[in-house]
């Protein structure tokens, strides 16, 4: 009989398949084609900090590091700097004004081991917080001061993560919700952008590994969890397989299972590209044909093939052995217009 892992984690990281896996099915041409290694694939397309995120992840590869610390590594970036204001540090704050944090990791070279946090405060790498929820405990999340707590107790240090941008924001925003309140509004409100980073990677050992982190949606309520932290949902690594990642409208993506049944479709046989837009398919046919929201996978493959798929908004970067670059991917729909988005909460 074949032996069952039934530790948490073993079992956790099977959950979301569990009765769902399919045969592998994937091509012996693309078993055959000389694997592309090391390879970064990220959602993150900020002018601002794209490169130094493809660049950490790689040079640390390219050095012999492992694709989780590259992974890891290169989420830190996007995570310090204020210049990316959808992740963490300098993003806009939930509605009561103060940052609530999620990130989640997933290592294929560890028996695609596992850990997240979820509404972590004044932290300003929940990444590297998930990692240790990995690394160091026998759980795979922790969250709200719980969370707080762990990170503490292993030498991170508490910020104050809302910037005097961010602050005017969020004042924006509370100034113009209702004209039967006492606030008046600013002359020239402000919008901001929205977003998550994934970060995929595949070393030289062919090992993959993951991370996605986010600030969640502009303002939202107290104590909100979207797709990011979640396995299956924001991200999800098969070592045999490949990766995804997702950005958007975290709730449909859980609905979905996003980024589990992305890898799933790879395991069959589809390149990164196709079990994008597949998914993103069935998610637009649940919505008959005309979701009003973007949701966006990335992904990479066991062979170095990557891609990404969106349902209104596409793009992505990558780095391998011809340098840095950004690529279009391919959306379904066309963005919303201005006036579909203004019926809309800010995302």
């Amino acid at each position: 009989m074949r032996s069952v892992d039934l530790s948490r984690r073993g079992f956790l990281s099977g959950f979301v398949g569990a009765g769902l896996a399919l045969p592998s099915l994937t091509t012996s041409a693309a078993a055959q084609a000389p694997p592309n290694r090391p390879l970064v694939v990220t959602s993150k397309t900020n002018n601002a900090v794209r490169e130094e995120i493809t660049t950490t992840a790689w040079d640390i590869m390219r050095a012999g590091g492992s694709a989780m610390d590259a992974a890891e590594r290169a989420t830190n970036v996007s995570e310090r700097d204020p210049r990316d204001a959808t992740v963490g540090y300098g993003g806009d704050p939930n509605e009561d004004g103060f940052h609530q944090l999620d990130a989640a990791v997933m290592n294929g070279a560890d028996n695609n081991n596992i850990g997240a946090v979820a509404a972590l405060e004044n932290i300003k790498t929940p990444s590297s917080v998930a990692r240790l929820v990995m690394d160091r405990t026998d759980h795979w999340m922790l969250v709200g001061r719980g969370a707080l707590r762990f990170a503490k107790m292993h030498g991170f240090e508490e910020e104050n993560l809302l910037t005097e941008e961010a602050r005017q924001h969020w004042v924006d925003w509370k100034e113009n919700l209702s004209n039967r309140d006492y606030y008046f509004p600013p002359s020239a409100p402000s919008e901001p952008p929205g977003g998550t980073i994934n970060v995929l990677t595949l070393d030289g050992n062919g090992d993959i590994a993951g991370v996605t982190s986010t600030i969640g949606h502009h303002f939202k309520l107290v104590g909100r969890v979207g797709d990011s932290p979640i396995i299956g949902a924001g991200l999800y690594v098969d070592n045999e397989v490949g990766a995804a990642g997702a950005t958007g409208h975290g709730e449909e993506c859980v609905k979905n299972s996003g980024s589990f049944h992305v890898v799933e479709m790879m395991r069959q046989g589809l390149s990164p590209q196709e079990a994008c837009e597949a998914v993103c398919q069935r998610v637009m046919d649940r919505h008959n044909g005309k979701p009003m929201f973007n949701l966006k996978f990335v992904a990479l493959d066991k062979q170095g093939r990557y891609g990404c798929g969106a349902l209104r908004r596409t793009g992505f970067a990558v780095h391998d052995g011809r340098g840095h670059r950004v690529e279009d991917g391919r959306a379904l729909l066309p963005r919303l217009t201005q006036a579909e988005l203004d019926a809309l909460p800010w995302r």
